[in-house]
């Protein structure tokens, strides 16, 4: 064998070799759902934006996860409150709720904010607007649907923290949010995965929407933290199987 020949097959021999090195380095490379910061994004209309000079959900939320010992990051391409600042700005203030948005409306656009921020988990609270503006209760479902798929494609593994949606303090409407929160487990069901688990998030019961909320719609401070109860509820048992944090309690 000449000294070519030697050359080669020594060559090829360590290519081998640091590929197959690299192969297993990669396998067992945790993903950022299994190790390190999970990315939540907070994902609806106003009832996730707030209106300025009040606090939403977010912040109670955001405070309890890190008091807890949560690595996470609060991602969206919204900061501010509707017409201007929260009441307090002491947490990441980093969303995608939309005051005044259908489901429609956030469908035209999830694809943009999914690529850019690749959420691993999304707090979705959607269709009060729909609600309001009489949609089709199947035509709405049917959009939330696809912006789980949307979701999907950019992180194949992103949990959905799907919400049945609160109640308003006003009977009528309240008939057609309960038909539309009754098929959302339905739906969570249908597309549910051991990959990409979708979480039904209960916010209707136990809300009284004319207690909860300083206009029958959005939440006041007693509606905020009975919506961080739920969120976290649902939260533990996402955050406690990865291992970064501890059991998280309002």
């Amino acid at each position: 064998m000449n000294f070519n020949s030697l050359f080669y097959l020594y060559f090829s021999t360590c290519r081998y070799m640091i590929l197959s090195l690299l192969a297993v380095i990669l396998a067992f490379t945790p993903s950022v759902s299994e190790a390190g910061t999970v990315k939540i994004m907070p994902l609806g209309d106003s009832i996730t934006q707030g209106y300025r000079g009040r606090d939403s959900y977010r912040r109670g939320l955001w405070l309890k996860l890190k008091e807890a010992g949560a690595d996470v990051d609060f991602v969206g391409s919204m900061k501010n409150s509707f017409m201007g600042t929260p009441a307090h700005e002491d947490f990441d203030m980093d969303h995608e709720g939309h005051w005044g948005w259908r489901a429609d409306q956030i469908l035209e656009n999830i694809d943009s904010w999914a690529a850019r921020f690749k959420p691993d988990i999304v707090l979705m609270h959607l269709g009060t607007n729909d609600i309001g503006s009489h949609q089709d209760i199947i035509e709405t479902v049917t959009e939330l649907e696809r912006i789980i798929d949307i979701l999907r494609k950019n992180n194949p593994g992103v949990t959905i923290l799907l919400a049945q949606i609160l109640p308003v303090a006003f009977s009528y409407a309240n008939i057609r949010i309960m038909t539309f929160n009754d098929a959302l487990p339905e739906l969570a069901k249908s597309l549910n995965s051991d990959k990409s688990s979708i979480i039904i998030v209960n916010h209707f019961s136990g809300f009284d929407a004319t207690r909860d909320t300083y206009d029958g719609i959005h939440p006041n401070d007693s509606g905020i933290k009975k919506m961080v109860i739920k969120w976290i509820a649902a939260l533990n048992k996402v955050l406690t199987n990865t291992g970064i944090s501890k059991d998280i309690v309002y």
